[in-house]
C-alpha cells in the first residue's frame, strides 16, 4: 500500500519513461511493474533466482544428513563446500570425498546432477546460466525445470514453481545485465551505519553522514 501510494505520486510521463524495472521475485514487485511501469521491461535479479536453486542443494544435503550417524553427520558439514563446488574444479582427493558423499543416496546423485546442469557443465544448451541471451537461456531453462521436477526431489518443488511463474523475468536478464547489487550494497551501509549510530535524531545530520558513507 505504502509503495503504490509513493509511485502515484511519481508523474505518469516520468514512469513510462523507465525502460527496465528490476527486482526480486516478491508479488509485491511484480504488481507495482504491471500498475506502474508497464512499458519497462521486468528482469528478476540473477542472484534471487540462483539462490533458489542454493537452497533446494542445501535441503536435500541436510535431510540426507540427518538420516546418518553423528560422526559422518560432522563430515557432511566439513565437506559443504565440496558439494557446492563445481565439478570441473575438484582435486583428485576432492573428487573422492564428493564421490563418498553421492553414496549415500540417490537423491544426493540427482541433486548433484541438477546443481552441475544449472551452473558449470560448459557444453550445450543445458549449461543454464552460460547462456549468451534470452532465448537460448529460455530453452535451456525450460530443460532444466523439466528435469528437476522429474527428479521428484521435493526440495525443488518450490524452486521449479518459482522459475515457471517468474521464467520471462529470469530469461529477460540474460539480455541485460541490470543488477539490485549496487543498490544492496547502499542499504546495507545505511543500515549498519543507523545501527553503529544508536539512530539519528536529526535527519539532515544523518543525510550527510550517509552521503559521506557512500561516496
Amino acid at each position: 500500500m505504502l509503495i503504490s501510494i509513493r509511485f502515484k505520486k511519481v508523474p505518469n510521463k516520468e514512469r513510462q519513461g523507465v525502460k527496465f524495472f528490476v527486482s526480486d521475485m516478491s508479488n509485491t514487485f511484480k504488481s507495482v511493474k504491471n500498475r506502474f511501469f508497464k512499458t519497462s521491461i521486468h528482469i528478476v535479479d540473477r542472484y534471487q533466482f540462483i539462490r533458489q536453486v542454493s537452497w533446494a542443494l542445501e535441503n536435500v544435503r541436510k535431510r540426507i544428513q540427518k538420516d546418518i550417524s553423528y560422526k559422518l553427520r560432522k563430515y557432511f558439514k566439513r565437506s559443504r563446500s565440496l558439494f557446492i563446488k563445481p565439478a570441473s574444479k575438484l582435486t583428485t582427493d576432492q573428487a573422492k570425498e564428493v564421490s563418498l558423499m553421492l553414496d549415500f543416496g540417490n537423491d544426493l546423485k540427482l541433486t548433484y546432477r541438477l546443481k552441475e546442469l544449472f551452473y558449470y557443465l560448459p557444453y550445450g544448451y543445458k549449461y543454464v546460466l552460460s547462456q549468451p541471451n534470452r532465448l537460448r537461456a529460455g530453452k535451456s531453462l525450460r530443460e532444466w525445470i523439466r528435469r528437476a521436477e522429474e527428479s521428484n526431489l521435493k526440495e525443488f518443488k518450490s524452486c521449479t514453481t518459482a522459475f515457471n511463474k517468474w521464467f520471462d523475468e529470469i530469461c529477460n536478464s540474460f539480455d541485460y545485465p541490470w543488477s539490485n547489487g549496487p543498490l544492496e550494497v547502499t542499504h546495507t551501509k545505511i543500515k549498519t551505519l543507523k545501527r553503529n549510530c544508536f539512530g539519528m535524531k536529526n535527519f539532515n545530520l544523518f543525510r550527510k553522514r550517509i552521503m559521506f558513507a557512500c561516496k
